[in-house]
């Protein structure tokens, strides 16, 4: 069942949207997550960079694999 739901509407991914801080420039996170964990993790590591603040996580899916 999981395998035709991933066929009809695409695998579903994680990316994480962060703010340079002292600016109002907003940029997508290097990687992109095929799990909620894994961007969950990402995000620890980049509050606690003084570059970057943590904006949001943005779920999308796609055909096409990564």
């Amino acid at each position: 069942m999981r395998k035709l739901l991933d066929f009809i509407l695409g695998r579903k991914y994680y990316v994480i949207i962060v703010g340079e801080r002292g600016s109002d420039r907003y940029d997508m996170a290097s990687q992109i997550h095929t799990s909620k964990e894994s961007a969950h993790q990402h995000r620890l590591r980049i509050e606690s960079t003084r570059t970057y603040m943590y904006i949001t996580t943005v779920s999308f899916r796609s055909h096409h694999q990564f």
